[in-house]
């Protein structure tokens, strides 16, 4: 070994150990991260629609989100298939559009297959996924 050679043996372990770490904190955070984006657009639809009530939205996300970081795959089906039906319905008397919406953009994110979660359908329409 050289003394060039030398000088990258220390940097080179870490760099490596760096990007050990980085790949590790990546795969445990994206397993929740899609929980924490759907709970920021429900947040935002609680604040440009204050009179609706948004709390058992939020309640039955929290236990997602506990059920993700449990590794709990029935619980997250089970809890987000509730979900999905509670926007469908307006439960609680949410705004057509800010249900639609959120609806729409929790159907882009959530692992539905992942999770084998039933979304249902628009009323008047065909069954879903």
């Amino acid at each position: 070994m050289n003394s060039q050679t030398k000088r990258y043996g220390p940097f080179a372990l870490v760099c490596g150990l760096c990007l050990g770490a980085a790949m590790l904190m990546g795969t445990a955070l994206a397993q929740s991260t899609w929980v924490d984006e759907i709970n920021g657009s429900l947040n935002f639809y609680k604040t440009s629609y204050p009179g609706s009530n948004w709390e058992p939205y939020s309640q039955r996300l929290q236990m997602v989100k506990e059920a993700v970081d449990r590794g709990d795959t029935k619980t997250v089906k089970t809890e987000m298939g509730k979900w999905f039906k509670m926007l469908r319905a307006r439960d609680q008397g949410i705004h057509d559009v800010a249900a639609d919406e959120l609806f729409n953009f929790a159907v882009m994110i959530t692992p539905i297959q992942e999770y084998g979660i039933t979304v249902p359908p628009a009323p008047g329409s065909e069954p879903g996924y």
